[in-house]
């Protein structure tokens, strides 16, 4: 077992809070009924995650890994090994907010087609009409396209016959955030950062998590188990939990993360992030040298600059011009 990566089921769960999907397809057969139900639950992030990703497979002991683009994705479909590890993994660590509902309604789904209820038209539009719908904030489904889907089973079958519509599932209050679900948060949507203004010499730094609008309640909850922070809604349908203040960062959140380790490059950033707020905090702005020596610790953090406006040496050029002049020299 490769001890670089640990993994809990708290930590799972975490994880999929951020990055985790369940979903239900609906694929049409040539023999049988219509229409087959194909729960899926995945976990994605940047292809630089294989190794990690490759490694909580063989952890979990189900799924495959595949390469999704810039990204990489585990992906388990077997009904067998949903019901075996991954339905038993999230009722012992439940999920949170909107994502504990979808799991609920897909984990509902799944032990349906268990009990072979997918396979009976009854049993069938019961299942349509409760998982239709779920991931209302990502998904691209339509009442449009929910009607084709039932006008091919009236096509095929005749006039449909009424169900009892299955009782929506609803969130419960899950258990107070554990340590080990915080650090999956983080290891998925959690962010380290060092921010260089190009109008100025100030450097900001701030500690971020950002979830879809739907499950703003779990920022809420970090909030109380920081003891600080403030959660902000975003234009683009999610919310972020934010920790700026120095003391804040100092105090609180970088003994929480120094005390562990994340499985994801983010503990690399973490490393010089901590750095950074350390000499912010002794030195702020006293010289210059402090100045460039946190560009050249953090520059590169976060899979490198390119997210930065100007390139490092065009920033140093711009606040110390003698830089310039002294490579001219030479």
């Amino acid at each position: 077992m490769n001890n670089k990566y640990f993994f809990t089921p708290d930590w799972v769960s975490g994880f999929s809070q951020t990055d985790g999907s369940f979903t239900i397809s609906f694929e049409k057969r040539n023999k049988g009924i219509l229409f087959r139900p194909s729960p899926v639950f995945s976990l994605s992030q940047s292809i630089v995650e294989w190794d990690m990703f490759v490694s909580l497979q063989n952890y979990l002991g189900v799924g495959k890994v595949y390469k999704n683009r810039n990204g990489v994705i585990l992906v388990v479909k077997s009904v067998d090994e949903l019901i075996s590890v991954i339905i038993p993994l999230f009722d012992k660590s439940p999920l949170r907010g909107s994502k504990l509902v979808s799991y609920l309604i897909w984990k509902t789904v799944v032990l349906l087609m268990k009990d072979k209820k997918h396979l009976n038209i009854k049993g069938l539009l019961q299942i349509i009409d409760i998982a239709y719908f779920m991931n209302k904030d990502t998904s691209l489904r339509s009442n449009n396209t929910k009607s084709k889907l039932l006008n091919g089973l009236a096509f095929k079958y005749g006039k449909l016959p009424t169900f009892e519509p299955l009782e929506y599932p609803k969130a419960f209050d899950p258990c107070p955030l554990t340590t080990e679900f915080v650090r999956g948060q983080i290891d998925g949507d959690g962010s380290f950062n060092v921010a260089f203004r190009t109008d100025s010499r100030r450097i900001g730094v701030n500690f971020t998590v950002v979830h879809e609008i739907s499950s703003i309640s779990v920022l809420y909850e970090l909030v109380s188990f920081f003891k600080c922070g403030s959660v902000y809604k975003l234009p683009s349908q999610a919310a972020r939990y934010q920790v700026q203040s120095i003391n804040e960062l100092i105090k609180y959140i970088i003994p929480f993360f120094k005390n562990m380790k994340l499985n994801t490059r983010k503990q690399q950033n973490f490393e010089v992030f901590a750095k950074v707020c350390e000499i912010l905090n002794s030195s702020w702005y006293k010289d210059d040298e402090t100045i460039k020596k946190i560009v050249e610790l953090a520059w590169d953090m976060n899979l490198g600059p390119s997210h930065r406006k100007l390139s490092k040496d065009e920033y140093l050029i711009k606040f110390f011009p003698r830089i310039e002049k002294e490579d001219t020299s030479k």
